[in-house]
């Protein structure tokens, strides 16, 4: 397997943006059974926690430092505590936390330490709140054992 840059990843992301289609190197294989398994208990946690109502317990996922990027709403939060803090604030109660579901997730292996998955959030809450749904991207990124959110753009469906 070939083992990308950064600055190769980044191009690499640039082109599949900008082109409209799905970027696949000529080395890409399909993603390995174990590491898609790996990826979604990270994805599965975060979604058991949600729906706990422990928003400490979803950060989890995360990478922790500044490297972590989240980008939603028209805004760039960077951070592992700044973007806890715009969690807690924007879903201040358990009410506005609904319940989360993920779905139509899609994976695309970058290089051995990093993956871009695709997916579907829902988020059930009382009507008064409405539903919330839409669509996200996130670069996850190899943790030892673990695959942690390095890049999350998140959007949210009218």
């Amino acid at each position: 397997m070939n083992h990308l840059s950064f600055p190769s990843v980044l191009l690499s992301a640039v082109v599949f943006v900008a082109g409209g289609t799905a970027w696949i190197s000529e080395s890409q294989e399909p993603l390995a059974k174990p590491v898609e398994a790996q990826i979604r208990m990270t994805l599965d946690a975060q979604v058991t926690a949600w729906n706990k109502g422990d928003i400490a317990g979803f950060m989890d996922g995360y990478v922790r430092g500044d490297s972590l990027r989240f980008a939603s709403g028209g805004t760039v939060q960077r951070g592992w505590q700044k973007t806890l803090e715009r969690y807690q604030k924007r879903y201040s109660t358990r009410e506005q936390m609904g319940s989360l579901k993920f779905s139509e997730l899609e994976f695309a292996e970058i290089s051995a330490d990093y993956v871009e998955v695709f997916g579907r959030f829902h988020l059930a809450r009382d009507k008064s709140l409405g539903v919330a749904t839409g669509l996200f991207t996130l670069l996850m990124k190899r943790e030892g054992q673990r695959w942690l959110v390095l890049h999350d753009h998140t959007s949210a469906a009218d």
